[in-house]
């Protein structure tokens, strides 16, 4: 009989090398998108399609919240769907061609004025994000949880995701806007390269899709057992309330998201103020470039003190003295600025690396606190952080800079809009960062992980005994 992707436990003690490598694939695949909407949607919007940048705003926050509701729909529906490839893992087989289609759509400019522009990107904006991505990315977050329940390995897990997915935005960020030129410029030039990175993400999906093995959670126990458990969507709610460290990494992705969608004022400040968009390139690597490395180097230091701890101490502290030297040094120093971008990035890093590890972990907690494992509506909830922190940073940076009389059609801004991308650039990451410490300093999971787990293991050695 065909295992379909699933393992026993006794020969799934380690996740291999190669393993770790095909997860953090679909997370580079992932990152293309979520790059290009972080770095490049309100700008696509604004200075492409034509968009008033208020307008844009409000699409991308009507948009996001859509979003969100979504992301708890699709956790229902990891619950309930059941299907012999696994819980998680046919999702990515299912939606890949979808999901190129969703890239092109979404980066194409069609010419039905200012009015059908907007309504336009609304509906590409939803198909894409709120459709097609959704359905993907919330049972790949999932895959992590019933991969292996072992801290360890899913701290390993994280970082292999961190890593591979900031190299997808590193990539995005620092050459979409070559890949462009070199098709052409302008909308299609556009539209040409996100038919290419649609392509690619296919590619991609399938080779996570057949690398990664479920072996822990309730698809699995539904495999050994013939039975299938059902959460409805009220049970699903009474779990994540009870479970204050879903909520506490729930507000986390919030104030990350936000921080990587800030990301996008990178163009702009190049562009108006250095006044040269050429810039834009540097200064996305130095944002991006230490997510690919630094969580690879810290891999020692989280077995020693922690995710938690390198979050804290590395990721929001980091982050916030890099922000500060930004403020001092950003336009009358390269260097310091290049530097300032370099520590930001560093610490986004280190919570980049952390995060998917601590939400996993809050998993068990939840169970640990309700009796229930519910891998998916704790994965879909924790999305709605980067759902939420996304909508509000994109339509935060659409309303300010509207509200200070920013026009995409000018070539030189007036004396209000730039204070507008000032502010943006160097007042609202320090806001995200300060979140972000205070958040953390709440969060004790990892002190208590090992009690739980013997709770855990020693209730499941009770219902199986039962049986």
């Amino acid at each position: 009989m065909k295992n379909f992707g699933f393992k026993n436990k006794a020969e799934t003690e380690k996740i291999g090398l190669a393993e770790y490598f095909f997860y953090g694939l679909g997370d580079f695949s992932f990152c293309f998108i979520y790059g290009a909407i972080g770095s490049y949607i309100v700008f696509f919007y604004t200075d492409v399609a034509c968009i008033s940048a208020g307008v844009v705003g409000t699409i991308l926050l009507l948009s996001k919240i859509f979003d969100g509701i979504s992301d708890m729909l699709m956790g229902f529906v990891i619950e309930n769907v059941h299907s012999p490839l696994g819980k998680a893992r046919p999702w990515l087989l299912w939606m890949s061609i979808p999901y190129c289609i969703g890239c092109v759509l979404l980066f194409t400019v069609p010419d039905l004025g200012e009015t059908g522009k907007a309504v336009y990107a609304f509906l590409s904006y939803n198909l894409m994000a709120t459709f097609i991505f959704t359905s993907m990315n919330v049972p790949f977050g999932v895959l992590s949880s019933v991969m292996t329940n072992k801290q360890n390995e899913r701290a390993i897990l994280s970082i292999s995701r961190a890593s591979l997915g900031a190299l997808g935005v590193f990539v995005i960020s620092s050459y979409a806007p070559d890949m462009v030129e070199r098709f052409g410029g302008g909308p299609g030039g556009w539209q040409k390269t996100f038919l290419m990175i649609g392509i690619v993400s296919v590619i991609l999906f399938m080779i996570t899709f057949l690398g990664c093995k479920e072996r822990v959670g309730s698809g699995v126990m539904e495999q050994k057992t013939g039975k299938k458990s059902s959460i409805t969507l009220g049970q699903g709610v009474k779990i994540l309330f009870a479970n204050k460290y879903w909520f506490i990494m729930l507000m986390v992705n919030i104030f990350y998201t936000a921080m990587t969608s800030l990301y996008g004022m990178n163009l702009y400040f190049a562009k108006y103020v250095i006044q040269d968009a050429g810039y834009n390139k540097t200064m996305m690597m130095c944002s991006t470039f230490a997510s690919i490395l630094v969580p690879l180097l810290i891999i020692p230091l989280v077995q020693k003190i922690g995710k938690r701890n390198v979050a804290l101490y590395g990721g929001a502290g980091m982050g916030l003295a890099g922000q500060v030297l930004l403020i001092f040094t950003a336009e009358t120093s390269l260097a310091g600025m290049y530097t300032g971008l370099i520590l930001r990035g560093v610490g986004v890093a280190c919570i980049s690396a952390t995060k998917f590890g601590m939400i996993a972990d809050s998993i068990e907690y939840g169970e640990y606190r309700t009796g229930t494992r519910a891998e998916g509506f704790v994965y879909s909830a924790a999305s709605l952080g980067v759902r939420f922190g996304s909508a509000f940073a994109s339509a935060f940076i659409g309303w300010v800079l509207g509200a200070f009389g920013y026009d995409g059609a000018l070539a030189v801004q007036s004396e209000s809009a730039m204070k507008g991308i000032r502010i943006m650039f160097y007042y609202a990451p320090v806001v995200v960062f300060a979140g972000l410490l205070v958040l953390l300093a709440f969060y004790h999971l990892d002190k208590e992980y090992d009690g739980i787990m013997e709770v855990l293991d020693r209730r499941h050695k009770e219902m199986e005994s039962a049986r």
